[in-house]
């Protein structure tokens, strides 16, 4: 559905829906103290035409007790009001915030791979922090101003049309210049939010690629770019002041022509005792222009706020309106049993936008217990393959099946539980160490934790932390080096215990000797399950029951090490040219290295690993 300016504004209101009952005391408090606002000016007139005309002091006493009682009246309706609208605001604003992030976080990859992360933490943050601030001012304000206006324009009409009419003559252009504002500062407010964005996004990025611009020397380069970014949201923010600030003057020199008018008009009718305007009537009119004003005067602000809640509404309903396109359907099925066998048939996938398919008519099997292993260039299709496999994405023509269910079929929360990845960049949260190896498992007992840890040759930089576990790694885990992170996500996945395990060039990161005690740990705690290695490094994949070779999204080689190295073709060329002089060097300092690292960690037979396999799985 076509998102216009009026059915954002609709679907904004519908928020306030869970708190009716503090609308009502908001707009209860709104409607009592504007009737005590619109009886000031009539008691003014009173005191005028009657107690002073007549020199009635009792008269002005009550009169001016009355004027203190109303005063206070309105205050208290007024901070009723202004309370439960303030709580309103943030208690909307944080449904908006949450169902944002609900959204976001269950987008496909293919939405992230096309948005920046400033722009959704801008609307995410900016955005809803102005719907807030409509919810507290711009939608109270107005509401206010409303009921002011249209109460105070009933009494003048009942009190003397004629009197009244020439009062709001000087409005009608007055409502017609709201207008135009109202329709000017709108593509305006959006500029400068999108201009917020590329800000937001220019901090982003240089935030995490500090280190690249340093390098570079290129710090005056971005200074200078952000400062020019900066420069036309600075404009931005300038013109639509300007516009605000002309507007200002105009509406409040409208209520001043229209003071003057009442003054001239009522005493003209009063001297010639026209439509029953007397003394008391012109004063009391004189007070309605004059209460009227400032409300007139903050309509530019509420048309405003209007405006900019309803550009900001329009750019976070474009994240609540994009379609969910990879979820459970609603007969999905949970099998009783993972065994983790599994099958790609004529799989042909082709990334949003691009023209030709990085995987096309992938056929292979992999039964529990085996290891696959997956090779080739950049670009070939590795990650692309394995991430299918979670459904990250789905496929176009082909299908995957697990245990001879198609994972489309599955449910999905319950296909990535019995999933374990560990990515080629490993992404740590803000958190301590033992909390990130148990993310995917927040109950896990220390002694899982540390078992995993152990399996992932991370137990003994750990505990020399000076906290251990308890050790913040800071944000995306900075605080640690790339192989101590890589060896964290990888006890991370191992804690899921599960059918299934995806190492993604996991093992980059490290030497050579942690990553030959990685693959022997591995070797026995994933017994019975279905390994798929990525690896740039042969000796990662040497080991495994079926190799494949990728090029340019297709399967141009099948087999073992052995096999493959007979066929004399690309992976034969890959094993020369990365191994063949130095074998012998290699695996001898990757023998010698596991032994020292695993006497190091207190593991010494395969009874030891299997039984760190059972703690681990919580047996």
């Amino acid at each position: 559905m076509e998102r216009t300016a009026f059915s954002n504004w609709k679907r904004l209101i519908s928020y306030l829906r869970p708190y009716r009952w503090w609308v009502t005391a908001a707009v209860i408090g709104t409607f009592i103290g504007n009737i005590f606002a619109v009886a000031i000016p009539w008691i003014i007139g009173q005191v005028v035409g009657e107690g002073i005309a007549e020199g009635d002091a009792q008269f002005m006493l009550l009169a001016g007790l009355g004027m203190v009682g109303l005063g206070i009246m309105r205050g208290l309706m007024g901070f009723l009001a202004r309370y439960f609208g303030e709580k309103l605001s943030h208690f909307a604003a944080y449904d908006i915030r949450n169902e944002v992030y609900d959204k976001v976080q269950n987008l496909q990859f293919s939405y992230h791979d096309n948005s920046r992360v400033g722009t959704i933490v801008t609307r995410s943050i900016g955005d809803v922090n102005e719907l807030q601030r409509y919810f507290a001012f711009g939608l109270m304000d107005s509401l206010n101003i409303a009921v002011l206006v249209i109460g105070t324009l009933a009494v003048m009409f009942y009190t003397s049309p004629l009197l009244a009419t020439i009062a709001i003559l000087p409005l009608i252009p007055l409502v017609v210049l709201s207008r135009d504002f109202a329709l000017s500062v709108g593509p305006m407010w959006r500029q400068i939010m999108e201009r917020t964005q590329t800000l937001s996004n220019h901090i982003q990025e240089n935030a995490i690629g500090a280190q690249v611009v340093r390098a570079f020397a290129r710090e005056e380069h971005e200074i200078s770019r952000f400062g020019e970014q900066n420069a036309k949201l600075f404009d931005d923010f300038m013109a639509l002041i300007s516009r605000w600030a002309n507007f200002l003057p105009i509406s409040s020199f409208i209520a001043a022509v229209s003071t003057v008018l009442v003054l001239l008009a009522g005493g003209w009718m009063e001297r010639g005792g026209l439509n029953g305007v007397d003394v008391a009537t012109v004063v009391a009119f004189n007070g309605y222009i004059l209460q009227m004003t400032n409300p007139l005067r903050f309509l530019g602000f509420a048309i405003l706020l209007t405006t900019q809640a309803v550009s900001s509404s329009d750019r976070v309903f474009e994240i609540l309106d994009e379609e969910i396109n990879i979820k459970s359907k609603s007969d999905a099925v949970q099998p009783p049993e993972f065994r983790g066998e599994v099958r790609f048939e004529n799989v042909t996938f082709r990334y949003e936008g691009e023209k030709n398919p990085a995987l096309e008519n992938i056929t292979f099997d992999a039964q529990p217990g085996e290891v696959v292993g997956i090779i080739g260039a950049t670009g070939s299709g590795k990650s692309s393959l394995i991430n299918l496999l979670p459904r990250f994405y789905d496929v176009q023509d082909g299908q995957i099946c697990i245990d001879g269910v198609d994972v489309r079929d599955m449910d999905l929360s319950s296909l990535r539980q019995h999933i374990g990845i560990v990515m080629q960049t490993s992404l740590l949260f803000s958190a301590t160490i033992a909390e990130n190896i148990a993310f995917g498992h927040p109950d896990a007992s220390q002694e899982r934790i540390e078992a995993a840890a152990k399996a992932a040759s991370a137990h003994n930089f750990i505990v020399d932390f000076e906290n251990g576990y308890d050790t913040i790694v800071g944000e995306r885990g900075v605080t640690l080096s790339g192989g101590q992170r890589q060896r964290v996500a990888i006890a991370r996945a191992l804690l899921l215990n599960p059918r299934i395990l995806i190492l993604d060039d996991s093992t980059s990161s490290v030497d050579t000797r942690t990553e030959h005690h990685i693959q022997q740990a591995l070797a026995h705690l994933m017994e019975g399950r279905t390994t798929f290695i990525i690896a740039q490094r042969l000796t990662s994949v040497i080991e495994a029951d079926k190799i494949l070779v990728l090029e340019e999204g297709k399967i141009v080689e099948r087999g073992t090490h052995e096999q493959l190295i007979e066929q004399g073709g690309t992976y034969a060329e890959i094993y020369e040219l990365q191994m063949e002089d130095q074998d012998r060097v290699r695996a001898q300092e990757a023998f010698e290295g596991s032994l020292n690292i695993t006497q190091d960690e207190g593991i010494r037979s395969t009874q030891e690993f299997r039984q760190l396999a059972r703690t681990i799985g919580g047996d």
